[in-house]
């Protein structure tokens, strides 16, 4: 509830409810719009309904009506090769557009202050139809009232949104602020390539950066090394200054990574050594109920070198010949080698500590080594924040739909699903973002709480209709017709009240990352050096 006057409350006339076969109603009302004010899906206006209150609808579809545009007399002058020649719509008396809103919220002065509760009135038809304030939208989203204390992401878009800009020559205030809580019920960012989805993952977490919150970011394409090192990150690489544990891997991932022993008795017996040594491991764990010292932390797991040797112990067990023992030994030791980022585990009770985002730079995986890598970096975490080792933190991961596809499994998969679905219960919080729906798994984008979706292709938007909460399709549509940098808020009605269009801020504080080359610069410049003539 907050202190009000009529002026904070409308922003503009925009036109009057209208009767007809369908308005108004308790879930709907018509408007035809005054000339030239236009407004656009996902637009919320309002309209008066007497003593103090009045309704909040999100505008869902438009028609023009011009009579002098039908079929028959556009034929009629295309025949007689005759201009048209009518007055414009202020002039008019029979051209004009109608626009349908679906009533979402009431809002009454109660003395000076205003409180939005749920629609229990109709719209009276010939009242005045305005758009609210950025106020009245805010509280009617349910976002927050200060920006030191919200993630403060940019603005509502409205029609006005423009002339405002022209006439102040600033942004309109931002208004889209969100609890900081939210995060614990997870992210999702969607969109296509160029959309913004990455500027605007930049602006989300410089947001959660100010609340001290760690942030470990699992960037697949390089994509925000800049920003972690702008907010002072430090950035690790897999297989030079970032390993994990092999104790931190699955036995089907393992023996994965030792092909030339498939099918042989060296695959039972490593095999049977990483199961004994994982069970060994749990029952030292459950032993201990959970209270490890910081040193017992970092001698906790198993790694390459233990594991042959337990191999060598447990061979004589499965009646393995000396000859086939030296060949499954030299082969796990060969193979496992080869994968650079297999070594002692990340100390990350001192990385949370000294830094304030840490970026596992990935970008030079292939695709299993990064789902080995992703899964095996989360099961660490995990570990270490059920015991209450780490802060609660947030983990960021680009292009998803490589992590947790859609119909098929991955090394990473079920602790991805995991984090998302009980993470919260142990402050572990999950962003992922993708530019490829359709790929990814909707069992775990729909656990994903509060959602950004930025412009995407009809195929990807159709694959996002289970997880969209109330967008219109309308609003969906006209996606890829919005500015770059603007997207969708939806979410569960705990967060986000109801989906509507919001603009990013554009006052970012990092620098972006991930800038595609210019190809003709460098072709160009590949030419002078190499002196031939292009």
């Amino acid at each position: 509830m907050i202190e009000a006057t009529e002026s904070m409350i409308k922003q503009q006339v925009v036109g009057s409810v209208i009767a007809d076969d369908v308005s108004p109603s308790f879930d709907t009302f018509r408007f035809k719009a005054n000339a030239n004010e236009y407004v656009y899906p996902g637009t919320l206006v309002g309209t008066d309904v007497g003593d103090g209150k009045f309704l909040i609808g999100r505008i869902s579809a438009s028609i023009e009506v011009n009579p002098h545009e039908s079929a028959s007399r556009a034929k009629v002058r295309e025949a007689m090769q005759i201009e048209a020649d009518y007055p414009e719509e202020e002039l008019s008396t029979n051209i004009y557009r109608v626009y349908e809103a679906d009533i979402i919220e009431e809002g009454f002065l109660k003395g000076e202050k205003l409180e939005i509760s749920e629609p229990a009135d109709m719209a009276k038809a010939g009242s005045e139809v305005f758009l609210p304030t950025e106020t009245v939208i805010a509280q009617a989203m349910g976002f927050e009232k200060d920006p030191k204390k919200s993630l403060c992401l940019g603005q509502t878009r409205i029609a006005t949104d423009v002339e405002l800009t022209t006439d102040s020559e600033q942004e309109p205030p931002n208004n889209v602020l969100l609890k900081p809580q939210f995060i614990q019920r997870h992210l999702f960012i969607g969109g296509t390539t160029g959309s913004g989805k990455s500027w605007a993952t930049g602006i989300l977490l410089e947001e959660i950066n100010k609340f001290v919150i760690p942030i470990v970011i699992l960037d697949s394409q390089n994509e925000y090394i800049a920003l972690t090192e702008g907010l002072d990150g430090k950035v690790l690489k897999p297989g030079e200054d970032y390993t994990v544990r092999l104790s931190s891997l699955t036995e089907t991932e393992v023996l994965e990574l030792v092909p030339t022993l498939k099918g042989t008795l060296g695959q039972e017996l490593l095999a049977y050594t990483f199961i004994r040594l994982k069970r060994r491991l749990l029952a030292r764990e459950e032993k201990t109920k959970g209270q490890l010292s910081f040193l017992d932390v970092r001698q906790s797991g198993f790694g390459l070198s233990e594991l042959l040797d337990e191999m060598k112990e447990d061979a004589p067990g499965l009646e393995m010949k000396p000859l086939s023992q030296r060949l499954a030994i030299q082969r796990t030791q060969t193979s496992l080698e080869r994968h650079k980022f297999l070594g002692e585990k990340t100390n990350w009770v001192n990385l949370l500590k000294e830094h304030p985002v840490i970026n596992v730079d990935c970008g030079e995986l292939d695709q299993n080594q990064l789902q080995l890598v992703v899964g095996a970096t989360l099961r660490e975490l995990q570990n270490l924040r059920k015991k209450n080792l780490i802060p609660p933190h947030v983990i960021v991961l680009d292009e998803a739909h490589l992590l947790v596809p859609e119909g098929q499994d991955s090394p990473c998969k079920q602790v991805i699903r995991e984090n998302v679905r009980i993470g919260r219960h142990y402050g572990i919080c999950m962003i992922l973002i993708t530019q490829s729906p359709v790929d990814i798994d909707k069992k775990t984008i729909r656990q994903c709480n509060t959602r950004f979706i930025f412009a995407l292709e009809p195929d990807q938007l159709d694959s996002l209709r289970g997880v969209k909460a109330d967008a219109t399709d309308d609003m969906l549509k006209r996606l890829p017709k919005m500015p770059r940098g603007s997207c969708i808020l939806s979410g569960t009605y705990e967060t986000i009240k109801h989906a509507i269009p919001i603009r990013i801020r554009s006052d970012r504080k990092t620098p972006p990352g991930g800038e595609a080359p210019n190809i003709l610069d460098e072709v160009l410049q590949w030419h002078s050096n190499s002196q031939i003539a292009p």
